[in-house]
């Protein structure tokens, strides 16, 4: 397996919330040209990065809250060079496979050209509370914790100068297929970045 070890994130990035919250936006024009990885790195750690490690008497934390800590979320990127898992623990990106599916990850057709698409995608497996008793309630949870995580990486990219959009036109099941995803794993929602253009 290919392994990008991703540089660590610029955590001391000075923007003020206030105004990055005030900036906020769905942009849908980018140039085509790659983020670079200290950018990838950076926005994958707004995203859900590590904020607290594990330790043996409990779970590590992200940047985002999940319902009783299940971190159920994961983060899928998307570029012209193939399909990665971010993995946050390691700080990486882990190859899936090596096909450009960029048109896979929304339906618009001006979402393709993105230079860099995310995919979040629930493990409902990881989903282990009594809180949890159908698989309802794991959506609507899942649901909402995707929100948090699109919702950072719409405040990083205001704040980096960045374009952002939420997609929510997306063939889940045929990216569910593309992705090889296994039965106890449902595609979100997918939001695409790229360089302001």
């Amino acid at each position: 397996m290919e392994i990008i070890n991703l540089p660590p994130p610029q955590t001391d990035f000075d923007f003020p919330l206030m105004k990055a919250l005030a900036l906020r936006r769905t942009k849908r024009k980018w140039l085509e040209k790659p983020l670079s990885e200290q950018e990838i790195s950076n926005l994958l750690w707004a995203a859900c990065g590590i904020t607290q490690p594990e330790t043996k008497r409990a779970k590590s934390k992200r940047t985002v809250p999940s319902a009783c800590n299940s971190q159920e979320i994961n983060v899928y990127v998307v570029l012209e060079n193939g399909l990665f898992l971010y993995n946050e623990t390691l700080h990486q990106l882990e190859k899936i496979h090596s096909d450009d599916m960029r048109q896979d990850i929304g339906t618009q057709k001006m979402m393709r050209s993105a230079p860099l698409g995310l995919v979040y995608v629930a493990d409902f497996s990881k989903m282990k509370s009594l809180l949890f008793k159908s698989d309802q309630d794991k959506l609507i949870t899942a649901s909402a914790d995707t929100g948090f995580i699109s919702q950072n990486v719409y405040l990083y990219c205001a704040a980096a100068g960045l374009s952002t959009a939420v997609l929510g036109l997306v063939n889940r099941q045929k990216l569910h297929k593309t992705m090889k995803l296994n039965n106890n794993q449902r595609v979100m929602y997918s939001q695409v970045v790229g360089l302001l253009s």
